[in-house]
């Protein structure tokens, strides 16, 4: 749990950090273009304050995990497989169990007692209309959550051979408090529950990513395309519309993890590489090739 506390740390800690320089860099640029200097409340809520400075957090994130090794980038899997194992199979049901998963989160917005926060909202859509803002919400935001609450959380938690169950609640917990938004903490925790339990079939974070993007980009897809519908309060969705759909979702996502399950039965964990330990080498004394001694039961006879 320490390094689980101790990665959350750094991505707070970088949170602040790069907040901090995108501010300098937004008065600089003031400076240079000759515009007047906003007040902080104002630079801090400017969408392309926001889109910058997340942009920028998600990339530093993704260098510090990879530089640090705290997540494991590799596009193999932990585990080999049995003869029925297709990773394009996998990587199609991740993407199938996405969009149940986006079902399911828009009719929880829509009929969840948990009224969304307008400022989250408004910044939401801020960001879905910015290009650098679409980039880092449909791209490299999902990308950088995954190095953290799967990649480095749930596999640190793993390694220290927690129960599995309790390694993925953990990591989806962390990564729903991170929304920093009530409404999207349900949501938030169950697809962070099926990302988990992806990452421990696979031990690769890249079909939770995939998951992830799929998930991001339709629903900005569909925000952007109805807006009215997703962001204004007074809209319901009728429940002989609502209900269906919610069914069908769980059929989807039930469907997508039974397939992803028969994908990745009989796994056998690969073993870590193990470098050889070679003896300290010999002084050079030793090393000198020695003289041959000649045999003396082995001497010629000699004439007399």
């Amino acid at each position: 749990m320490k390094a689980a506390f101790k990665y959350l740390i750094i991505f707070l800690l970088i949170n602040i950090f790069v907040g901090l320089v995108t501010l300098l860099l937004g008065y600089l640029v003031c400076a240079i273009i000759g515009h007047p200097f906003p007040g902080l409340e104002e630079m801090l809520g400017h969408p392309w304050y926001t889109a910058v400075s997340l942009l920028l957090c998600d990339l530093v994130v993704v260098l510090v995990f990879w530089m640090r090794k705290y997540t494991n980038f590799s596009f193999n899997f932990g585990y080999t497989y049995g003869e029925n194992f297709s990773a394009k199979k996998l990587y199609l049901w991740a993407a199938v169990a996405a969009v149940g998963l986006l079902i399911f989160d828009f009719m929880a917005g829509f009929y969840l007692p948990i009224p969304e926060d307008p400022e989250i909202m408004e910044t939401l859509m801020q960001m879905m209309t910015n290009p650098i803002g679409l980039l880092s919400v449909c791209l490299i935001g999902p990308l950088a959550e995954e190095a953290i609450f799967r990649g480095a959380v749930e596999r640190r938690l793993l390694q220290k051979h927690w129960n599995p169950w309790f390694a993925i609640v953990i990591s989806a917990l962390l990564f729903a408090v991170s929304h920093f938004n009530w409404a999207q903490g349900f949501t938030a925790t169950v697809i962070g529950i099926f990302m988990g339990w992806v990452y421990y079939r696979t031990r690769s974070i890249w079909p939770t990513v995939l998951i992830h993007v799929v998930n991001n980009t339709a629903a900005c897809l569909v925000a952007l395309a109805a807006p009215a519908a997703m962001y204004d309060e007074n809209f319901t969705l009728p429940l002989t519309i609502g209900i269906p759909l919610t069914v069908v979702s769980i059929i989807i996502i039930a469907l997508a993890a039974k397939k992803i399950g028969w994908l990745t039965k009989g796994r056998t964990p690969i073993p870590a590489p193990v470098t050889e330990v070679l003896p300290p080498p010999l002084p050079v004394e030793a090393m000198e090739i020695a003289q041959p001694v000649p045999d003396i039961n082995n001497e010629a006879p000699t004439e007399e």
